[in-house]
């Protein structure tokens, strides 16, 4: 039996920044970075982040990265749940 499960995951870090007029002079205000998952291309999170932050938001620009996790099987079937095929019902392990 295998002793590891591992999962490669990617992710993309999307920097944004507020653009706002202070003193009658635009000026961009940094926001925190935002995690997504998948490959997010930089006019997919320009729409995201206009959504969730309205307008005058800008996506600076857009990193992804791969990475392989890994878990060994015993505490993977600690705390995974059984998929029921054919329904929306959940059992756990």
């Amino acid at each position: 039996m295998r002793k590891m499960m591992t999962k490669e995951v990617t992710k993309t870090t999307v920097k944004l920044a507020q653009m706002e007029v202070v003193n009658g002079i635009p000026s961009a205000k940094v926001l925190e970075d935002k995690i997504l998952l998948g490959n997010v291309s930089h006019e997919t999170a320009q729409k995201l982040a206009t959504k969730e932050f309205g307008q005058g938001t800008t996506v600076l620009s857009v990193q992804a990265d791969t990475v392989t996790y890994e878990l060994p099987v015993e505490k993977f079937l600690e705390i995974a749940t059984i998929k029921v095929a054919d329904s929306e019902e959940v059992v756990t392990a």
